[in-house]
């Protein structure tokens, strides 16, 4: 069940990777988070006024700001990220974060894995290098990381790997101290509340924004709320790394895929290569 979640949770964040990239043609990044958190929130407000919830504000303070913080400029660096590149090429670097997320559940959650996890985690990070390489030859996927240094959307994506390995490990944390519907809830109001402060002229320009667009973000929010949800459930089930790793492979992939249906990306023998590596690290992990 753990194994499934995580799965499915995956399923809906690289479908939420691929109609975030479809409405960035339409609206600005922040327009877009604005409105999925105003609707997110409405949705959580829901859920606290149906069913039980609790929290216990001085623990999960800390560690709730943080998130808010990393939250909002992550998610406008990922946005920004995938609108003036490649899906497929921006998207992979995101399966950096099950290698640091390894590194903050062991400091913060004490969470240790096992010999042959670390070995899948490191198939994966290889499998990146290689969806980034010119060629299969091994010095070209070592150059690759100057390919990814060299690439401002690659550097913003790897900026928002590091703050996304690190946002589950706080959620986890948060989720001690509340439960998920209210910790959803905080989450969204607060998000709302420093991007209003970044840019008011934001609220502005969505009322101007035509009704097809309008169904296209609202489906990118629908999708990107139900993978919230079961991202919060996959946390608290499985180790940080492991939920991490999947979730990102499963988004590589998607990545190559609907990169080429809906962009007409190329699909390289590079980057299929680089996808059987990405698989065998998450059948190494499980």
């Amino acid at each position: 069940m753990a194994t499934m979640i995580c799965i499915i949770s995956g399923l809906f964040w690289a479908l939420f990777d691929l109609s975030r990239k479809l409405s960035l043609n339409h609206v600005s990044p922040k327009s877009i988070l604005i409105y999925f958190n105003i609707i997110q929130s409405v949705i959580f407000f829901i859920w606290v006024i149906y069913e039980n919830f609790s929290i216990n504000f001085l623990p999960y303070l800390f560690p709730g700001i943080t998130l808010i913080i990393l939250g909002v400029f992550s998610a406008i660096f990922f946005l920004k990220a995938i609108r003036d590149s490649e899906l497929s090429l921006t998207i992979p670097l995101l399966s950096f974060t099950p290698f640091f997320s390894t590194i903050f559940s062991y400091i913060i959650l004490d969470e240790k894995l096992t010999l042959t996890q670390y070995i899948g985690i490191t198939s994966i990070i290889v499998g990146t290098l290689t969806l980034y390489s010119k060629n299969l030859q091994p010095t070209s996927i070592l150059m690759s990381i100057k390919t990814i240094r060299n690439n401002l959307s690659a550097r913003l994506m790897f900026i928002v790997a590091i703050a996304w390995s690190i946002t589950p490990v706080l959620d986890k944390i948060c989720l001690k101290h509340s439960s998920i519907n209210m910790h959803g809830l905080v989450q969204s109001i607060g998000m709302i509340f420093f991007l209003v402060i970044l840019s008011k002229n934001q609220i502005i320009k969505f009322k101007e924004i035509k009704k097809k667009t309008i169904a296209l973000v609202t489906l990118t929010v629908i999708i990107g709320t139900i993978a919230t949800i079961l991202q919060f459930y996959a946390i608290l089930l499985n180790y940080v790394p492991i939920m991490e790793a999947v979730k990102r492979s499963i988004g590589q992939f998607c990545a190559i895929l609907f990169g080429n249906i809906f962009f007409k990306e190329k699909i390289t023998s590079q980057r299929i290569l680089g996808i059987i590596l990405l698989s065998f690290g998450v059948l190494f992990i499980f």
